[in-house]
């Protein structure tokens, strides 16, 4: 045993020896091929390397154990490249792909990539994690990936998007963000399909399919699967895709969900829990404020008004309306600002039509916007604000609704007929209506079902040749048997004959399909309050909006309208509750739980400015619960809206006389009669035998 400083033995001759060694393998090499691979090693040190290694471990290049010499490698590499059998293609011990073994680790031969992942890990200079390193230029600091992608030295304004963010690709002066970025199309080397790749300089491009299952295996800590690394716990176990997404108690709040981070000493945490983790808080680089940064090593109100500015402004320039649009987002939460901008980048069409809006900002400038959520979110802030003045959306939606549909009708005098009996039967009660006060959700509905119906028997009558003046009544009775759904024209007809648009037509109303479906006793309906009142794990709201509904028949539509002026507290105590123009006393203890209701209601909007005056605030920015979203919530508790109004209703119309039912629910006399007949009240001299009663009491 020789080591390496030693001369070799001068009595063997090892290059022949080498020769031996190969033919032993049974390559079916010719002799003269072999020589010329021998001759690729000159010196006698490799020589006599190369012939210990094929005559004590010759299954190195069968692939049976790992290679230790880059000599026995290089071997390999030649003798596979001059076509000889029995040598298997060098694989990394680690990582098993056959790659290049240019490193060594453990004494073994290695890929640089596995040679990397060992050598470059360690503690972040900055995060203090255990993470794989890089040399970060300028500084000589070893940080992690994401060290350098958060630091500002680091970020530059995208060449599409406009934002500045971390440039991932350049190519001479266009710099694209992760976003922005597109990976060009080519034929996988390892799959052979045409995709986006990578490494396309090198000749040899690879999907980002291929390029996921060439990454090293290791062995999921939960599991013990050998699996891709998906993420690692505190003490740097690996966890797979599948261990690492499934639900687990928040270390924080208690609470069963996706685990988006977990912490050495503190365990898994949920995304809000992660939100106000104090170990991801820094400084503000320009306001000093200790909180967790939006980026660039800002806090969400230092970076808010840049990230605004760059969204909506035109070579650098803020147009007025743009500029008034920026001062309203500058007046709430910036943190949900930022992320709405996050999910509005420059290139939608609601960015660069703020920012070619000009000086003007109105109603109109956002309706030539294109229709989206945004849009009417943004409307919303606009108003709240006092930067737009306020419009009635349902009024405005049911006029564009019956604006768009009559423009369908071919015949102009057709055309102006159906415009003028929408304008003067429909459109100017709503407007009546919205002048007294909001309109509700489903206020313009009937006025849009009966435009379709008027659109499509005028179209009916335009595709047989004939129009409104000249339509016969047959043709109407023809109409109405292919249509069975669309019968509300019969108001449009009578004004039509009355105005002497047409002669001599007309159609039957619709019939009574009103349905009484109730409780299947009385008993059922104050079971559903009882469990109101006593059931545990219950919202305060939905408590109080079942509540309503079950003891005072209230509708959806009506219960989201109530505003917080509505309730008042007396000095006695009591809880006063005005549902029409009388106000009611609330018994306990629902009084309870109405005041609860007004000190601990929250809404759901991202962005609000002012206080929401309405009892069940929703979603947008100074608006009150959606008549649909309240039925949901409620159906989720077991009360279905209309049969438990309706049990309520016939209760208390068999009970009280009509106008104390329209002055203490909010209904009209009209329609308060009409339950008072369908319960049965119909005595006219109930008022008076009261009255008579409490004299005779007082007596």
């Amino acid at each position: 045993m020789l080591c390496g400083e030693c001369k070799p033995e001068p009595d063997v001759d090892h290059g022949v020896k080498v020769r031996e060694g190969i033919d032993a393998l049974h390559t079916g090499l010719p002799a003269s091929e072999i020589d010329t691979i021998v001759a690729t090693f000159r010196a006698a040190v490799a020589l006599r390397e190369l012939n210990w290694i094929l005559h004590d471990s010759p299954s190195v290049f069968m692939g049976e154990r790992p290679h230790r010499s880059a000599r026995s490698v290089r071997l390999a590499e030649l003798l596979i490249a001059a076509g000889a059998d029995n040598i298997r293609v060098p694989q990394c011990p680690f990582c098993f792909r056959e790659a290049p073994l240019r490193s060594a680790l453990d004494d073994l031969r290695c890929c640089n990539r596995c040679w990397s992942r060992r050598r470059s890990r360690g503690p972040c200079a900055r995060c203090r994690q255990e993470r794989h390193l890089t040399n970060f230029h300028g500084t000589g600091e070893r940080l992690c990936t994401g060290c350098i992608e958060q630091d500002p030295a680091n970020h530059h304004q995208c060449t599409r998007c406009r934002r500045l963010n971390f440039i991932t690709h350049r190519d001479g002066e266009v710099m694209l963000c992760r976003r922005c970025y597109r990976a060009p199309t080519a034929t996988c080397a390892s799959c052979g399909h045409l995709r986006q790749c990578d490494r396309i300089r090198t000749g040899s491009p690879i999907c980002g399919t291929c390029a996921g299952k060439q990454r090293a295996k290791e062995s999921c800590s939960r599991c013990h699967r050998l699996r891709l690394v998906q993420i690692r716990t505190e003490l740097g176990e690996p966890i797979c895709s599948v261990c690492g997404h499934r639900r687990e108690p928040c270390s924080r709040c208690g609470k069963t969900l996706q685990v988006a981070a977990r912490l050495a000493g503190v365990g898994p945490l949920c995304c809000a829990c992660l939100e106000r983790e104090p170990a991801y808080f820094s400084d503000c680089a320009q306001c000093g404020t200790h909180g967790r940064m939006y980026h660039h090593g800002l806090c969400t109100a230092c970076a808010c008004p840049g990230v605004l500015r760059r969204l909506f402004s035109r070579e650098g320039q803020l147009g007025g309306a743009a500029a008034q649009i920026v001062e309203a987002l500058l007046k709430c939460d910036s943190a949900a600002v930022l992320h709405w901008a996050e999910r509005t980048p420059q290139r939608k069409p609601l960015a660069t039509g703020i920012c070619d809006m000009g000086d003007t900002l109105g109603h109109e400038a956002l309706d030539n916007l294109p229709p989206s959520k945004s849009v009417e979110w943004l409307r919303n802030i606009l108003v709240d604000a006092e930067a737009l003045p306020p419009r009635d959306v349902v009024l405005h939606r049911t006029e564009a609704f019956v604006d768009a549909r009559l423009r369908t009708i071919e015949n102009r005098d057709d055309r102006v007929a159906a415009r003028a009996f929408a304008e003067w039967h429909h459109l100017r009660r709503l407007r009546n209506q919205a002048g007294r006060g909001p309109l509700k959700r489903g206020s313009g509905s009937a006025a849009q079902h009966e435009i379709v119906a008027i659109s499509t028997l005028l179209a009916d009558l335009h595709a047989h040749g004939s129009t409104l003046a000249a339509c016969r009544q047959d043709q109407v009775d023809d109409w109405l048997v292919r249509n069975p759904t669309r019968p509300q024209i019969h108001q449009f007809l009578a004004w039509a004959v009355r105005r002497g648009h047409a002669h001599e037509v007309e159609a039957p109303p619709p019939a009574d399909r009103r349905t009484r479906d109730t409780l299947a006793g009385d008993d059922d309906r104050w079971m559903l309050i009882q469990r109101l009142i006593e059931g545990p794990g219950l919202e305060t709201r939905d408590r109080v909006a079942g509540l309503l509904v079950l003891l005072y028949s209230q509708q959806t539509a009506r219960l989201v309208t109530l505003k917080v002026s509505d309730v008042s507290v007396e000095s006695t105590g009591s809880v006063m509750l005005k549902l029409g123009t009388v106000p009611l006393t609330v018994p306990a203890p629902v009084d309870r739980f109405v005041a609860e209701l007004v000190g601990q209601r929250r809404g759901y909007a991202a962005i609000d400015i002012g206080d929401n005056p309405w009892l069940f605030p929703g979603g947008r920015s100074g608006r009150h619960l959606s008549a649909s979203q309240m039925g949901l919530r409620l159906r989720r508790i077991g009360i279905s809206p209309r049969v438990a109004r309706n049990t309520a209703l016939i209760e208390l119309a068999g009970e009280l006389p009509a106008a104390v039912i329209a002055k203490l629910l909010g209904f009209s006399i009209k329609r308060a009669v009409t339950w008072n007949i369908e319960a049965g009240n119909t005595n006219p001299r109930y008022a008076a035998a009261v009255a008579r009663r409490s004299t005779g009491t007082n007596e």
